[in-house]
């Protein structure tokens, strides 16, 4: 038994120091394994402060700008150009428009003349017939068959914006070559109309000026078929231009302006008065001077409008007559009031096109048509030119009737795509 107890007290010591001899390892390593810990956390603290005081004392980075596609080099393009044109046919300011326009100090048309000509001013080019001649105001305001309206009514015309003139028809010697000096001396101090058809030498007659409007060139020339009872003046033959006998002078014109200019507008006086139909010279010298190089024909005489017509597959555009615009005519025995009052406004767009290789095509486009009306109370006075969309029945009876009679059996009888309405 006491060798019993010795042993386990032996055991028991043993036990007792191995536990402590454990317990101080423990204790040690616990120690190690904190102080371990702290150092780590002390690292990563230390490491972070560090960071932040270098991000700090770094500026940012530039941001990186996002990938774009690069940019596509323009393709260059033809350019285009335009010019808008308004026309008119016969003024005719013969002694009762006078007298209805006269003031104490003057002439005053607007009230006559301002339903039509307002809007001339909205077109690049814009063009009448000067049918009765301005011969100066010191030859006499006379009426038919030797007419000569005063300089006030040209005045007046360009005042509205209208620029292209002509001037050659069978009254332009109704004051011999006196009416022509003091006409062309008139027209000549306004560079901004061009008129033609008097010349007051041969060099003029064979000149062909070209001029511009928005980057379009275009030559103006106008012809009558004669000039009444009258005769050139003596040693003067270039004073008017009159086609008959000249037809390949004038032909030969156009020809060479088509070389220069993109456009060429040629006046004609020809017909016969009165007459819806154009006759067969019209038809004849309408086709010649198409195949020539103009591409737009104005023509008057006849006092009344005529057709409308497409030459040369839509190339040429001819108004074979416009018709009466500003007058007080009356020819009761040969044709009616409406009639004769009846006339005929059209517009259009010249368009060119330039290539990049410097080539250019030039076309017509954009044709409107319509039909206007002056009409007066008592015997000529309060005289008003104005468009049929203005008319009722009071101011001529079935004007809606008749507007349409002529739209489908004057105005389109050679081509019915011809459209009327501004």
């Amino acid at each position: 038994n006491k060798a019993s107890v010795t042993n386990a007290v032996q055991i028991t010591t043993f036990y007792n120091k191995f536990m402590a001899k454990k317990k101080r390892h423990l204790r040690k390593s616990v120690k190690i394994t904190g102080a371990a810990v702290l150092a780590a956390v002390l690292g990563i603290s230390a490491f972070a402060i560090l960071r932040k005081k270098e991000s700090a004392a770094m500026p940012e980075p530039a941001p990186v700008p996002e990938e774009t596609a690069p940019a596509e080099t323009p393709v260059p393009q033809p350019q285009v150009f335009t010019a808008s044109m308004y026309m008119i046919g016969d003024a005719l300011p013969q002694r009762s428009y006078l007298q209805d326009a006269k003031t104490e100090t003057g002439y005053d048309f607007s009230a006559q003349a301002d339903g039509i000509t307002n809007i001339a001013s909205n077109y690049d080019i814009a063009y009448y017939n000067q049918e009765v001649i301005l011969g100066g105001d010191d030859l006499g305001f006379t009426i038919w068959p030797h007419m000569n309206a005063p300089r006030a009514f040209g005045e007046y015309m360009l005042s509205k914006g209208f620029n292209l003139i002509s001037t050659a028809n069978n009254h332009s010697l109704d004051k011999d070559l006196a009416g022509v000096v003091n006409s062309c001396e008139f027209w000549r101090s306004h560079p901004e109309a061009v008129t033609a058809g008097l010349n007051l030498s041969q060099e003029e007659r064979n000149a062909i000026p070209v001029y511009e409007k928005n980057g379009i060139t275009y030559a103006f020339t106008s012809w009558t078929y004669g000039m009444n009872m009258y005769s050139q003046p003596e040693g003067k033959p270039y004073t008017v231009n009159c086609y008959r006998g000249h037809e390949e002078e004038m032909l030969n014109w156009v020809r060479l302006a088509k070389e220069k200019a993109d456009v060429v507008i040629v006046a004609m006086h020809w017909g016969e008065e009165y007459h819806f139909d154009p006759n067969d010279e019209q038809k004849r010298l309408a086709q010649q001077l198409a195949d020539a190089g103009a591409d737009i024909i104005i023509g008057n005489h006849p006092h009344n409008i005529q057709p409308v017509q497409w030459l040369n597959d839509h190339q040429t555009i001819c108004f074979y007559a416009l018709g009466n615009c500003l007058s007080s005519q009356t020819v009761k025995e040969v044709t009616s009031y409406k009639k004769l009052n009846t006339g005929m406004a059209a517009s259009l767009v010249i368009e060119k096109t330039m290539q990049l290789d410097g080539s250019s095509k030039t076309v017509i486009k954009d044709l409107k048509t319509e039909l206007l009306f002056t009409w007066h109370t008592g015997d000529f006075e309060h005289m008003h030119s104005v468009f049929y969309s203005e008319l009722n029945d009071e101011i001529l009876p079935g004007y809606q009737e008749y507007y349409e009679y002529l739209k489908e059996n004057v105005v389109r009888a050679m081509d019915d795509t011809i459209e009327l309405g501004f």
